[in-house]
């Protein structure tokens, strides 16, 4: 897959993106927002490039590789992907470099994504959430369109902020 918007290019992973997502995933910034683990080693970060690249080979969604347009630097990451990885719902996530916050990239990328989501892969509502105290994630929720719809439990995991968005009332 290869989405680009006005300044994104979103595609597929590959086995060379590893080192990436080792930054990504091992940046104290990043680690703040995510559920309790360790930070990303490289051989954790090439597991996760193989298992995204089943996963979107099964299911035609995946996590992906976010870069700037103008320069190819990866700022992040973003993924349509089943909740707690077994769940019927869909999950929006998004994780970016801490120096790419900010800058409106998550919502640009959230957007294509959820049309994505609706559009080409057939889906009929995606869910996201995040910690309540992670102001710039809820934003992104809500510019991309989502719905706030209360606190909810996921991985382990209490009083998480919860958006929706459904296919037939979702950009219109």
């Amino acid at each position: 897959m290869r989405l680009e918007t006005e300044r994104l290019v979103i595609r597929s992973v590959t086995p060379d993106d590893a080192p990436d997502f080792q930054r990504l995933y091992s940046d104290p910034e990043v680690r703040r927002f995510l559920p309790p683990g360790p930070p990303a080693t490289l051989e954790s970060a090439r597991a996760l490039v193989e298992r995204r690249t089943q996963i979107e080979r099964d299911r035609g969604f995946a996590g992906w590789h976010v870069s700037l347009r103008s320069t190819g630097e990866f700022i992040g990451s973003v993924a349509l992907q089943p909740i707690e990885r077994t769940g019927p719902e869909v999950e929006l996530a998004y994780h970016y470099l801490p120096h790419a916050w900010g800058k409106g990239y998550g919502t640009e990328a959230a957007k294509a994504i959820l049309h994505y989501g609706f559009e080409t892969c057939g889906l009929e509502q995606i869910i996201a959430i995040c910690f309540a105290e992670n102001i710039g994630s809820w934003r992104i929720m809500e510019k991309a369109g989502m719905t706030y719809v209360g606190l909810a439990s996921y991985y382990g995991l209490t009083d998480l902020k919860k958006y929706v968005a459904d296919r037939n009332s979702w950009g219109r």
